[in-house]
């Protein structure tokens, strides 16, 4: 356990350090979040925080893991989808709309990249119905695909949906990335459980700056790494040789984005509009229209996540 602290203390200082010089950079080249619109903030943004934590991510993950494919997938994958969403980020400052195909294929060429470094869904354990504890079901290498490339581009997504409010996709990502850390801990993943906290420190470190109020946003560049970090750690960590009960762990590690992106999506299909059409129908806008602060909500939202986090725990220790 101690061994995992340098790393961890590390990425936290220098993305602290980083922070600062990534909000001059940002409002030197303007790449400033407008308070237009539907925007929630009172003032302007500087979209630069996402880069800072990618770059802290990156070098401390170089210097401490050696080069496994997890390691690979995190810094090629991170580093497309950083950049594709540094563009994002950009057009928004601009006050135009970034065509959605271009951040699509990139997302799912990262998610090719992660199956085709063996980051991806490959045996299921069916003891847990009562199965011979021997038994596995060995998916196709149709459904594995298709499984992996659903599982990395479905959580890019939930986490940048999350990202509506000072704090609330950050802190989530802070949850969900410790109960990974100390499921792949206890599974003697080293190299897993490593990256795991290094994103843990990261992105403490940011919510020095983003929690309520905030004083700069991780953009789309910072929302989508996190939530494909956390999608190849989830792979890699606590689903490796999955059984069925590890698969409802994981899904409870990751549950605050999981559960907002299903209701919202049934919420639109029921009102008969677009899935990928922006709304406020996400839980954040939900609890503010009923009176909640910005505060507040994002408080509520840490405790569910929290409960998940500390069921999903429960669950792999104990079942």
């Amino acid at each position: 356990m101690a061994s995992y602290l340098v790393p961890f203390l590390a990425t936290f200082f220098l993305v602290s350090l980083l922070i600062p010089v990534a909000m001059r950079v940002a409002w030197k080249i303007r790449l400033i979040d407008m308070p237009v619109g539907r925007k929630a903030h009172q003032k302007p943004m500087p979209l630069s925080g996402g880069l800072a934590m990618f770059i802290g991510v990156v070098l401390v993950t170089l210097a401490f893991a050696d080069g496994q494919p997890l390691v690979t997938a995190l810094v090629v994958g991170g580093m497309l989808l950083v950049g594709v969403g540094s563009f994002d980020d950009w057009f928004k400052a601009q006050r135009r709309e970034f065509p959605v195909s271009p951040k699509l294929i990139v997302q799912l060429l990262v998610a090719v990249i992660a199956y085709a470094l063996q980051i991806r869904f490959g045996a299921i354990s069916l003891s847990w119905f009562g199965w011979d504890s021997g038994e596995m079901y060995v998916f196709p290498q149709w459904l594995s695909f298709i499984a992996t490339v659903v599982w990395i581009v479905g959580l890019i997504n939930m986490v940048n949906f999350l990202d509506g409010a000072d704090g609330l996709a950050g802190g989530v990502t802070v949850f969900s990335a410790t109960t990974l850390f100390f499921i792949a801990l206890v599974k003697g993943q080293e190299t897993t459980a490593m990256i795991a906290i290094v994103l843990v420190g990261a992105t403490l470190a940011f919510l020095r700056f983003n929690f309520f109020p905030a004083q700069m946003f991780m953009g789309d560049a910072g929302a989508t790494f996190l939530g494909f970090a956390l999608a190849i750690i989830s792979l890699e960590g606590a689903m490796k040789g999955a059984t069925l009960i590890s698969l409802v762990v994981t899904v409870l590690a990751l549950g605050l984005p999981v559960m907002d992106t299903v209701q919202v999506f049934v919420s639109r299909m029921l009102a008969g509009t677009a899935l990928y059409q922006a709304d406020r129908r996400h839980m954040h806008h939900r609890l503010m229209s009923r009176g909640l602060s910005p505060k507040q909500t994002v408080i509520v939202l840490y405790v569910v996540s929290f409960l998940f986090s500390a069921v999903s725990l429960l669950l792999f220790l104990y079942v």
